[in-house]
């Protein structure tokens, strides 16, 4: 009996996870939005190539123990690079950098250990939810997922995103420092 129970509880725990890298298509609510991590080329890549994130951000998103906190010791931070991809309903205001995003918009950062690197270590993203959601921080629902097995490691009002997207309230709590860099590159 404790091991049906047992079996039972890892397959809930498989549908729960599976189901939040690839939930069905046919769900239309925000909230619901199906994230396909595994099929990036169904998103607009706004980076031109791997963006280098400073020391900063990089640790702040960063899984937690991850990188050592003290800066003598090797491990801290080594460099990390992103991709950046939007949904059809961020594009407009990304690539402008006015106006509000509409409910539904939807942020990937696809973070690589190096800029060559085609399996990223690691998937943050934003999803703009309906207004009362989180008024106060721009309404908008925080997302961690591995990038190997595709496991969500944490979702909702994430401290540590909030704290870092705050300063970027006059755009809407997202930044754009990739999309004026991709740019200067060319």
């Amino acid at each position: 009996m404790k091991r049906i129970a047992s079996v039972l509880g890892m397959v809930v725990l498989g549908v729960a996870a599976g189901s939040f890298a690839d939930p069905p298509a046919s769900s239309s609510r925000p909230d619901k939005e199906s994230f396909r991590l595994r099929d990036l080329g169904r998103y607009h890549k706004i980076t031109d190539r791997p963006f280098e994130m400073h020391d900063t951000t990089a640790t702040l998103c960063a899984p937690q123990g991850e990188f050592a906190l003290n800066p003598h010791e090797p491990a801290y931070p080594k460099k990390v690079y992103c991709d950046v991809y939007v949904n059809a309903s961020a594009k407009e205001t990304i690539l402008s950098g006015k106006g509000m995003y509409p409910e539904g918009s939807i942020v990937i950062k696809s973070k690589l250990g190096k800029p060559d690197d085609t399996t990223p270590v690691l998937f943050t993203v934003m999803q703009k939810m309906p207004a009362g959601y989180d008024d106060e921080h721009g309404n908008w629902k925080y997302s961690v997922v591995d990038g190997t097995d595709f496991r969500l490691i944490a979702a909702g009002r994430i401290e540590s995103c909030i704290a870092c997207h705050d300063q970027y309230a006059e755009t809407d709590y997202i930044t754009r420092t990739y999309v004026v860099e991709s740019k200067q590159a060319k």
